[in-house]
């Protein structure tokens, strides 16, 4: 095999994985962009619901036991 063989062979198969690599990344762009719009569609019949902050002592403490836990 020539050097001049081998460096085609060597640019052929950079061209290719680079390729491949782009090609899997704006697939996976768009899955996420469908997921997305997929769970923005389940919101309607599934909703989240946020807890309700107003129990200070509650918050008061998990701050005292996250405090201790990590020794200071």
């Amino acid at each position: 095999m020539s050097a001049d063989n081998l460096m085609m062979q060597s640019v052929n198969i950079t061209v290719i994985g680079m390729l491949v690599v782009f090609v899997f990344l704006i697939v996976m762009v768009g899955i996420m962009k469908v997921l997305g719009k997929l769970v923005d569609a389940m919101e309607k019949y599934f909703p989240q619901t946020v807890p309700d902050a107003g129990d200070n002592a509650l918050v008061a403490v998990a701050v005292a036991a996250a405090s201790r836990f990590q020794g200071k």
